[in-house]
């Protein structure tokens, strides 16, 4: 009896250890997963010199169309259809997200694409306003500089040129260690990476050089010094 008691308690020690096995196993063929490029994507990672590991990478948390990077500053709507007006084409490609997961995808892959020498950001957020999808981009320059050139972002209704917010995030970024996560036509974010000693009075500073984010935007002062002490981030938006 002893003998056959002590058998009876290796058995689910041995079918444990198989599924252990497969379950390793299967973990592993997941993450070695061999993602194939479609011939549209060999051929523009081909002509614009992107590392194809970029796509593999994304693969990872989207499955949507990724095509070229195009981009425009404005928009027309015909027969229900959406069409850019004099699109912008960089060395980069675009894909789709919904925007509850948008953030999290750029997030994701934003230290893994920077050590490779790319820059990935939200390009165009739409809030899920009638379940329209977000728009990421990424582009082939780990300068966040570069990227706001390319992209054009400017305030101009501030009589702020691409060239002049560019020298205010310089400025900025000395102080307060930016990374760039978001940026199209009149909006840009950024991650605050070495905190303010003090939120209001940064607040201040951010109203001069962008009122609507205060008068179009949280209300007051105190509100905005409260939000970006609780999310580390900056946000300019010029309407």
């Amino acid at each position: 009896m002893f003998i056959k008691k002590k058998n009876m308690k290796k058995i689910p020690i041995i079918k444990t250890c198989i599924v252990l096995i497969l379950m390793t196993s299967c973990n592993s063929l997941t993450r070695n997963k061999v993602i194939t490029l479609t011939e549209n994507e060999k051929i523009f990672c081909d002509t614009l010199q992107i590392d194809s590991s970029i796509i593999h990478e994304i693969r990872r948390f989207n499955t949507n169309l990724i095509e070229p990077f195009h981009y425009s500053l404005s928009k027309t709507i015909e027969n229900g259809k959406e069409s850019e007006v004099d699109p912008i084409f960089l060395k980069g490609i675009v894909f789709k997200e919904q925007h509850s997961k948008s953030y999290d995808i750029v997030f994701n892959l934003k230290n893994e694409l920077k050590r490779k020498g790319y820059t990935i950001i939200l390009l165009e957020n739409n809030f899920n306003i009638g379940h329209q999808q977000d728009v990421i981009g990424v582009l082939k320059t780990a300068d966040k500089y570069e990227v706001l050139k390319e992209i054009q972002t400017d305030g101009i209704n501030y009589d702020i040129s691409n060239d002049s917010l560019r020298n205010i995030i310089r400025q900025l970024d000395k102080k307060y260690s930016l990374e760039l996560i978001g940026a199209s036509g009149d909006w840009c974010e950024f991650v605050i990476h070495n905190e303010p000693k003090d939120w209001l009075e940064f607040a201040k500073e951010i109203y001069k050089i962008c009122p609507d984010v205060v008068d179009q935007g949280t209300g007051s002062l105190n509100s905005l010094a409260d939000e970006m002490k609780k999310t580390k981030r900056l946000y300019f938006w010029w309407d």
